[in-house]
């Protein structure tokens, strides 16, 4: 407990020292963020602040790890340790880098892919995988890995997407670390200790110029570490024991930025947008637009954040199997938040149905495709231009068009130079159908090649007035239009054939 306190007050003044250092070399370099139209700031921050965290945590991290050894011996030459320090120096560098050049998506996801490889590779891996207070499972190297990786690029790019606002990321770490710290003095985890009470300590001395309004932003460089730190950590503390963690515990402590991360690439992905890509639809953005002030937006997730903390210290502590039950006041309240921020719009039934009807039709699988389908191979058979229109007015009457016009180029038709006009009316339309009329669909398709060669036109008119056009009309013309260029095409290379 001691030594726990001397590393959080070592990170807390070594952060409030060189804060401000960082933050003037930070402005001499040019390192700042500029108000854009992405930016919810108007003066030009410096933000490099991840230095002064990163040199904090390390400063109160070694320390700590000589005080428990008890000597100077070489405790950062143990395995674990040394390729945690190593693993946070790349993601450090790889942040800051960012920073400075602002690096393309793909190469940043590598990056945090490859730190990943590198701690998994050190023995910080998730070995046992509960998800009781009570049984876990072990598991075999290669899911071990993936979930190990999994975990470092998930908390990585979580507390990178939750720093939109001042001093947003750096409280939430805040918070979920002294709440990982408060479960963890019931282990003998010494090192998992001082690393979460260096990381609180940091967090905190950092705040006092990261609070809004923010005289300094800790960057890709900071975002990126804290993620980091709070990955390893976990997975070197949490997730090797049966007694303090099932995985669900810093799955719930992190639940906002975790929340926020699974979110966006959902998000995106519905609304046809780069996965990867920026947006303004974060959580703390959706806030915003709600009315709130940036401050508030800011203790009100801090709020959220405490809570859930409680809810996994709850959790833990509750010694039975109705353990779980305390999960569903917080899923209850999960749903609402969601529903609040209007992401259940993009999850709407009817948008999800659509989006399922649309996949079954394009690989085939309703039975209105596959009756269309037969169609269509009806009309590849056809020998004659006869024959062709004929299997054409099955389609059309199939798709409920009312009149239907094909002209040929004369090429296609031996002793007609004029070319020709074939007609087709669905029955009992020839009477009651104006041409011209408001309420109708006039659609007019060349029927053309890729090499631009034209075999004619196509002509579709349906009248909406007696009935609506269903949901997948347009699509089958477009069907039915290159089925018919391809048999046109066949009759044209077979009569050159036979010119030869």
């Amino acid at each position: 407990m001691l030594a726990s306190l001397i590393v959080f007050l070592a990170a807390m003044f070594c952060a409030l020292l060189v804060t401000p250092v960082v933050s003037r070399w930070a402005i001499q370099r040019g390192i700042c963020d500029y108000p854009s139209s992405r930016r919810v700031h108007h003066d030009c921050i410096p933000r490099a602040g991840g230095i002064a965290l990163f040199i904090a945590f390390v400063v109160a991290y070694t320390g700590g790890l000589i005080w428990e050894a008890g000597e100077f011996r070489p405790v950062l030459l143990l395995r674990e340790q040394a390729f945690f320090l190593t693993g946070g120096f790349c993601i450090f560098l790889l942040g800051l880098w960012d920073d400075i050049k602002h690096l393309p998506p793909w190469v940043k996801f590598l990056g945090q892919i490859a730190v990943g490889l590198l701690v998994w590779i050190g023995g910080i891996d998730v070995e046992l995988l509960s998800v009781t207070l009570y049984k876990g499972v072990v598991l075999p190297g290669w899911l071990s890995l993936g979930i190990t990786v999994f975990w470092v690029v998930l908390l990585i790019n979580a507390i990178n997407l939750i720093d939109g606002l001042d001093g947003l990321a750096a409280g939430i770490c805040l918070f979920v670390s002294i709440t990982l710290l408060t479960l963890s003095f019931a282990s003998n985890k010494p090192m998992f200790i001082i690393g979460l009470s260096a990381l609180a300590g940091s967090c905190l001395g950092f705040l006092r110029y990261n609070f809004n309004p923010a005289s300094i932003f800790m960057g890709d460089c900071g975002s990126y570490f804290l993620g980091y730190v709070l990955a390893s950590l976990t997975i070197q503390g949490a997730m090797k024991s049966h007694a303090t963690v099932a995985l669900l515990i810093p799955i719930i402590a992190l639940g906002v930025p975790l929340l926020d991360t699974l979110l966006a690439p959902i998000r995106r992905f519905v609304l046809g947008k780069k996965i990867f890509g920026p947006d303004q639809s974060h959580i703390h953005h959706i806030l915003l637009k709600l009315g709130y002030s940036q401050r508030r937006v800011v203790l009100i997730i801090y709020g959220v954040t405490v809570f859930l903390g409680l809810v996994s210290l709850a959790f833990v502590y509750v010694k039975d199997h109705r353990a779980a039950f305390i999960l569903v006041f917080p899923g209850v309240l999960f749903f609402l938040a969601v529903k609040k921020l209007g992401y259940l719009e993009y999850l709407a039934a009817d948008k999800v149905w659509g989006w399922l009807r649309d996949l079954t039709d394009e690989a085939g699988l309703s039975n209105e495709r596959r009756s269309f389908l037969n169609i269509q191979m009806q009309i590849l058979r056809s020998n004659s231009v006869e024959e062709l229109w004929d299997n054409v007015s099955i389609a059309l009457e199939k798709m409920d068009f009312d009149l239907a016009e094909l002209m040929l180029e004369p090429a296609l038709l031996p002793g007609n130079g004029n070319g020709e006009t074939m007609l087709w009316r669905r029955q009992g339309s020839a009477e009651v159908l104006e041409i011209g009329g408001r309420c109708q669909i006039k659609l007019e398709m060349p029927l053309m090649t890729e090499e631009e060669n034209v075999y004619g036109i196509l002509w579709l008119v349906k009248d909406l007035k007696r009935s609506n056009i269903s949901h997948y009309t347009l699509r089958r013309v477009e069907h039915l239009r290159r089925t018919i260029i391809g048999v046109l095409n066949r009759f044209v290379s077979n009569r050159c054939t036979k010119q030869i």
